[in-house]
């Protein structure tokens, strides 16, 4: 069986624990964040299963017909498609911890050089539709000499809704920023000052804080379809 992750002993009893209805009230958060990583199937052993008090005979039986019986955590999770184990709070590979890490979960859309882009203009659209700040972060959306917006920019300035909006921008000569105002004069238009996405290679907008979407090819390619394009769309942490 292709397997994609392991789990500790704790986060396996949480687990098992919500499948049989007895998650009690101070394990709510740890369950939630352990969804939020899972994907099926995970991997277990017969020891594995007796430790976490699963009493489950034709488990254990199947279990040790594939050879899964006295694997520690750490050799199950070799044993996955992911290569991790997911933990409570340790990081140190192969753990990840479903409270915070490196790792993460996020939803990715994916388009092939020659696909339609319609999705993913509709999306962006409704990720946008009720933002008060956005920040864009795309040194390409204009002309590097004379700072007018290119054809794409006007397309992706054109997805953001008319109302009254901050935007910040990464690169924002005052004749992108005068362009980007003709679109919608209730537009707030600055330069980005912060620090957050400095040094950085992909192009991200980020939405009053909170969420971020990050487009691997640049926004460019949100409607050039010569080359593939990637959204990962995801909740800011820190």
């Amino acid at each position: 069986m292709d397997y994609t992750l392991a789990m500790d002993d704790q986060m396996l009893k949480v687990f098992h624990d919500f499948k049989r209805g007895a998650v009690g009230e101070t394990s709510t958060a740890t369950l939630q964040n352990l969804l939020r990583l899972y994907h099926p199937p995970h991997i277990t052993s017969a020891a594995q299963l007796m430790r976490v008090g699963v009493e489950d005979p034709a488990a254990l039986q199947q279990l040790a017909s594939v050879g899964l019986t006295k694997q520690t955590a750490e050799e199950l999770a070799g044993k996955t498609r992911y290569k991790i184990l997911l933990s409570e709070d340790q990081t140190t590979y192969p753990n990840v911890s479903v409270q915070s890490d490196h790792v993460s979960s996020q939803f990715v859309m994916s388009c092939k050089a020659g696909e339609h882009r319609g999705k993913a203009h509709d999306w962006l659209t409704a990720l946008l539709a009720d933002a008060t700040s956005i920040t864009v972060v795309d040194g390409y959306l204009c002309d590097s000499q004379t700072g007018a917006l290119k054809p794409s920019g006007k397309k992706f300035f054109g997805l953001l809704p008319r109302k009254s909006l901050s935007i910040f921008l990464s690169r924002a000569q005052q004749k992108t920023i005068s362009d980007i105002k003709k679109i919608c004069g209730d537009w707030s238009v600055k330069k980005d000052t912060s620090a957050a996405y400095r040094n950085v290679h992909d192009r991200y907008l980020r939405i009053d804080g909170e969420m971020e979407v990050v487009i691997t090819s640049g926004i460019d390619y949100l409607f050039d379809t010569d080359k593939e394009c990637t959204l990962l769309v995801r909740k800011v942490t820190q």
